[in-house]
């Protein structure tokens, strides 16, 4: 398992799932490839990271978090203006982390306990949220089988 995106241009939302346990390898490559991704920012500047069902690696430490905030920080120009919703539950603090030094680049970010707050601070809808999101850990567990 691992990270898997999606990139709504319609709606101008990126979705984001960590599914299983994450190592900062895995971490680290998402990054580098959402921030290189054309796509990306969508048209509306909104971003929805499910953290929910996913467990950290050891490997996962604070300064590899703080890294990944700096890679994104690099291309301030595309997270400038960002309204971030994080979705987290074993792994809040560390969102938190995250959080705290992505939004030194301009992102509004947030982490929350609930998809449905998260989704209504961003002004999407839950349910097409919920689906998308389910899309991507069907995804996900079909690659690891």
């Amino acid at each position: 398992m691992g990270i898997k995106y999606h990139i709504d241009l319609e709606k101008g939302v990126t979705f984001v799932l960590w599914d299983g346990v994450v190592t900062a390898d895995q971490f680290l490559a998402h990054v580098r490839q959402l921030s290189s991704d054309i796509n990306w920012p969508p048209p509306k500047r909104l971003h929805l990271s499910d953290l929910q069902r996913t467990s950290l690696d050891p490997s996962m430490n604070e300064p590899i978090i703080i890294k990944a905030a700096h890679i994104y920080g690099e291309q301030r120009d595309k997270i400038a203006d960002m309204k971030v919703a994080v979705v987290a539950g074993e792994a809040f603090n560390e969102a938190v982390i995250f959080e705290r030094v992505i939004s030194r680049y301009g992102a509004s970010v947030v982490v929350f306990n609930l998809l449905h707050t998260a989704c209504k601070w961003l002004g999407i809808d839950v349910d097409e949220a919920e689906t998308m999101l389910r899309g991507l850990r069907t995804q996900s567990r079909r690659e690891t089988n």
